[in-house]
């Protein structure tokens, strides 16, 4: 009787054990959790934006504007899929854009004008050349350019992983997961990597979401083609792991042997 008494005890002492280990292991704290947990409003310093620098690949719109709209009107063409679109069209942009594409050389080319040099140049300087170019054939050009295919990738422990296309060329990567709606429960605020590749280069970055070093990290803002990619933290593997995964079955079978030697008592 002692024996059988002692059995039992070992047994619930041991399923007891198991259920603590298991809970204990996945829990944690709110500095897993919160975004930037140790900013304070005296925290906020201003985080330098990168200007954004035309590349190869990149698609964009060029709408050019003068006193006269009809000489204006065919630099804008090749923003809109309907070549033959009319001229109250363009200006209200009802059709869809297509742009001007940057070729592998990093030019585009306008009509008339031909070929100019745009990758490696910041918006605001191809701007600056293409007004000066366009003097020759409008009086007092003005030209407004957007990028069109900006896109980032987000995967991973997020609520709607993949491909967003943005339309402006300034976001962070705060916004960008807002775009996938944020991360899961399950997702490793603390190490979130970023994989970036400009024309010569291949970058990543390990950014810690839980910091106020986030504001001042040198990828918080993007560029376009960053994937991100937010890993499962340490309770969506151990959960995910085979121990976890038979956990159950474990805790059923010693249910069931305490029960039978109970009864056998």
């Amino acid at each position: 009787m002692h024996r059988h008494k002692s059995r039992k005890k070992y047994f619930i002492f041991l399923l007891a054990s198991l259920t603590i280990t298991a809970f204990l292991s996945s829990c944690y704290g709110p500095r897993e959790i919160y975004y930037m947990h140790n900013i304070k409003d005296s925290a906020f310093m201003h985080s330098s934006t990168a200007v954004p620098i035309i590349q190869r690949g990149d698609q964009l719109y060029i709408f050019v504007s003068s006193p006269n709209i009809e000489s204006a009107a065919i630099f804008n063409m090749p923003n809109f899929l309907n070549a033959s679109v009319n001229i109250q069209n363009i200006q209200t942009q009802n059709n869809p854009s297509v742009g001007y594409l940057v070729d592998e050389s990093g030019k585009i080319v306008l009509n008339k004008i031909g070929a100019v040099q745009a990758a490696g140049l910041t918006f605001s300087q191809l701007k600056d050349t293409l007004e000066y170019r366009l003097t020759s054939y409008l009086k007092d050009p003005i030209v407004n350019i957007r990028l069109l295919n900006f896109r980032v990738t987000v995967l991973g422990e997020v609520a709607k992983p993949g491909t967003y296309n943005v339309p402006y060329a300034d976001i962070n990567i705060l916004q960008a997961l807002g775009l996938a709606g944020d991360l899961t429960i399950m997702g490793k605020r603390a190490s979130v990597l970023l994989y970036r590749q400009t024309d010569s280069l291949k970058n990543s970055y390990r950014i810690n979401l839980t910091d106020k070093k986030l504001l001042n990290h040198p990828a918080f803002n993007l560029k376009t083609g960053d994937v991100i990619y937010v890993e499962p933290n340490r309770v969506k593997m151990n959960t995910s792991s085979s121990f976890f995964q038979i956990w159950p079955t474990v805790v059923s079978a010693a249910t069931l042997l305490i029960l039978v030697l109970t009864n056998l008592k």
